[in-house]
């Protein structure tokens, strides 16, 4: 059994070669963890016994069994997502496994290259790959986009390196028919 944090609770994993002495000595390790909102992700057939003896580990912990639900495809662990805090300058190259926001702007001749998506808070110039990993629902999200070169998955768009927008709506790329496409971004 594995356990691990989820959006207002606790996810449990039963796994094939799980059983109820085990369950109920894992159980009693995270006991602690128990007091909130528990679901429970079953990767193949369960023994109905497993079932009970988390039930019973859950309400002795004050918790509630909020839903057991089906394994979800295995995803491959993600990096953390990087965070600049200034402008990046022409010459710099930010690599991140996972996404990157730039609290700033992006000047031409620097690179971002991002896993999942790239996000900048001003003026984007140099190039940026969002789902440089193969990700093609990788977005790239500025201010202004005025880049030269934009990649997305596969993916490449040159540009004029001059914005499309009105100046006054963020811009957003993102792939659509294999084809990478700037729009206003809308809330």
């Amino acid at each position: 059994m594995k356990a691990r944090g989820i959006r207002g609770g606790i996810l449990l994993r039963f796994e094939a070669n799980d059983d109820a002495a085990s369950v109920e000595r894992d159980l009693a390790s995270v006991a602690h963890l128990l007091d909130g909102k528990v679901s429970i992700e079953v990767a193949e057939r369960l023994d109905p016994a497993l079932v009970d003896v988390a039930r019973q580990a859950i309400d002795a912990a004050g918790g509630t069994l909020r839903d057991l639900r089906p394994a979800q495809a295995v995803e491959p662990p993600r990096g953390e997502t990087v965070i600049l805090g200034r402008t990046v300058r022409s010459g710099a190259r930010i690599e991140s496994s996972a996404s990157v926001v730039v609290l700033g702007d992006v000047n031409a001749g620097a690179e971002i290259l991002a896993a999942d998506d790239i996000i900048v808070l001003g003026s984007l110039r140099g190039l940026a790959h969002a789902g440089a990993a193969g990700n093609e629902r990788a977005v790239i999200w500025a201010q202004r986009i005025e880049s030269h070169q934009l990649r997305i998955g596969s993916a490449v768009a040159q540009g004029s390196g001059s914005s499309g927008g009105d100046g006054d709506a963020a811009e957003l790329a993102l792939l659509k028919d294999g084809q990478i496409v700037i729009r206003p971004w809308s809330h």
